[in-house]
């Protein structure tokens, strides 16, 4: 009787191994969403109908002693509990990183809850400045960590693209598009920027 239980018992382990590589998915959503001027997208990577993430492009009216000036930003804002990744090394620093293609996604980076900056353009009278990591930069990843329904921890990643400029009338132009984004249903599991498959 033990020589018959040994075996199975491998065919088990092996079976609830197969079982657990099974319920490891990577979920990936195309989209092709452009976020005009004052205008947002509400970001839910689990689709189940919370929003994870808020995408917002604004553009507010600035005053100073010298006159009118004009601010436009581009960034994201997590709910509560989620955080995106910052520039390594910067603890604290508000600024969303940009992920090349392949970046790991995971509990090795450093992550900022709250509202983070990818882009900013400052021109008029108040002064000129030129903020963030995502000005004028051609699809990369956002790397994303946030809650499942069980509150556990998951890793995400997010596609944008960016284009602002100021023209020498001083009129703005800006076109922000998100193409796409993913997340590891394992939760704690990495995922790689722009990962589509289980298998990296």
């Amino acid at each position: 009787m033990k020589r018959n239980q040994f075996p199975t018992l491998i065919v088990v382990t092996i079976a609830a191994a197969l079982s657990l590589r099974a319920a490891a998915e990577v979920v990936y959503t195309s989209v092709e969403v452009s976020i005009p001027n004052n205008g947002y997208y509400n970001l839910d990577l689990n689709h189940d109908g919370i929003s994870d993430f808020t995408l917002r492009s604004a553009l507010l009216q600035d005053y100073c002693q010298s006159g009118d000036g004009y601010v436009w930003s581009l960034t994201l804002t997590p709910s509560s509990g989620n955080a995106v990744v910052t520039a390594a090394g910067l603890i604290g620093d508000n600024d969303a990183s940009v992920l090349p293609s392949g970046a790991p996604v995971s509990s090795g980076q450093n992550f900022y809850p709250n509202a983070s900056l990818m882009a900013e353009l400052s021109w008029g009278s108040c002064g000129i400045a030129a903020l963030g990591e995502w000005l004028n930069v051609p699809y990369r990843y956002l790397g994303l960590k946030f809650h499942g329904s069980g509150n556990e921890i998951h890793y995400g990643w997010a596609k944008v693209s960016n284009v602002a400029y100021v023209d020498r009338h001083g009129h703005l132009h800006t076109s922000t598009v998100l193409s796409g984004f993913a997340y590891e249903t394992v939760p704690g599991q990495a995922i790689l920027a722009g990962q589509t498959t289980d298998a990296p």
